[in-house]
């Protein structure tokens, strides 16, 4: 398994921003929000960061994940391309975020925080519960009551885990109807009331980006002289389209790869094709640093559950890759995806989660158009529990 990670930060410096100035923000400004380990990793300019041991240990327990050819569903389609896939749902939170919560959970115990405060729409709270676990650290998730309506076993599972859960409801903190400005607003609110707690954003900051560059690293290693024509991810955050997509980036950045990377995106919240470039913080209290990426003002339905996918900022490699035509979009509505998920559980025997389903509509819309090639995509959830009616 590889000891190190891919640094996507280092081809866009100078993009995590003072809240209050909006000019590129000091090491000491930036521990003012995140613990001394995750401040100095955000304005790291290395191309490349080890795993430490202890980590490198825990990631060895369940990785490498899987990676297997998608032969039925490639048929169903009529393709001629062949269709292989990354398997993140093999992980301890059956989702790809298992990685950014070990990772934090690690450096969050290395500096002493005995409190991770956070927002999410199930699946982080899931993954960084049982990481943080691991370490002795107390977690509160805050979660948006379409999320809970969508997918009820979330708060249960959080709960098992040994997470406090608080639902928000849409109108709490006046924020209109962005449920992770709501969510992420009162976990600000409440960390400033809670010494020793740190709040930890699950999406679009470096920290939560490094980890997951492993499970394109691993898929380049599992595919030998295979070498994928199109790489696909979904997009809400960033994450994970950056982690199944950064060592081939890199390959076409500095060797001039010939591989077209793909971000699928719902039509409600379409951040890539239609963000804006400016200064954007997920909350709006100038507690978090904010980023120069792509945003913007709402989603486009109201109280809505797309998934994964509903977040109105983008990580800053993906706006930066997007702006220099390294990486291309694919939107699609909530039909589309389910449809195509459930082309795959009926093919593939497998149910994935609603934002891999957006995954998979971009691979349908990409094999289509192609009468031969590699695709490349990965599972980034499980769907236990969903129906695709």
């Amino acid at each position: 398994m590889t000891a190190e990670l891919i640094n996507l930060s280092a081809y866009c410096p100078g993009t995590v921003l003072d809240p209050v100035t909006r000019s590129p923000i000091s090491a000491e400004r930036l521990r003012d929000a995140l613990p001394p380990s995750l401040a100095a990793l955000e304005l790291s300019s290395r191309p490349s960061v080890p795993i430490p041991g202890h980590l490198l240990d825990l990631f060895t327990g369940y990785r490498p994940t899987p990676l297997f050819e998608a032969e039925e569903f490639a048929r169903a389609l009529g393709t001629g391309c062949r269709i292989f896939v990354k398997d993140e749902g093999a992980t301890p939170s059956s989702n790809h975020k298992a990685n950014s919560a070990f990772w934090v959970a690690y450096h969050c115990a290395a500096d002493g925080v005995a409190e991770i405060t956070t927002e999410t729409t199930g699946n982080w709270g899931i993954a960084l519960a049982k990481a943080a676990a691991a370490f002795g650290i107390e977690v509160s998730c805050f979660i948006d009551q379409a999320s809970v309506r969508a997918r009820p076993d979330r708060v249960r599972l959080m709960t098992e885990a040994g997470a406090r859960v608080e639902v928000v409801g849409p109108d709490e903190e006046g924020a209109g109807f962005d449920p992770l400005v709501l969510s992420a607003n009162r976990a600000v609110s409440y960390t400033r009331r809670r010494p020793g707690a740190r709040y930890i954003f699950g999406s679009v900051y470096n920290y939560f980006i490094l980890p997951q560059t492993i499970v394109g690293i691993e898929a380049k290693q599992q595919l030998g002289r295979i070498r994928p024509d199109v790489v696909v991810g979904s997009c809400g955050g960033g994450a994970n389209l950056l982690g199944i997509a950064a060592a081939f980036l890199v390959d076409k950045i500095e060797h001039g790869a010939p591989v077209d990377v793909v971000c699928a995106e719902s039509e409600l919240c379409p951040i890539v094709s239609k963000g804006r470039l400016g200064a954007y913080s997920i909350d709006d209290q100038d507690f978090y640093p904010r980023l120069r990426t792509y945003g913007l003002d709402r989603l486009l339905g109201d109280d809505v559950y797309i998934g994964g996918l509903g977040s109105t900022i983008v990580a800053a490699p993906v706006a930066r890759f997007h702006a220099d035509g390294l990486i291309t979009t694919e939107t699609f509505g909530d039909r589309e995806a389910r449809d195509a998920a459930e082309l795959f559980a009926t093919t593939q025997g497998r149910t994935v989660a609603l934002e891999t389903g957006y995954q998979l509509a971009a691979v349908a819309a990409e094999a289509r158009r192609r009468s031969s090639g590699n695709i490349l995509v990965n599972i980034s959830s499980t769907g236990r529990g969903i129906s695709y009616a």
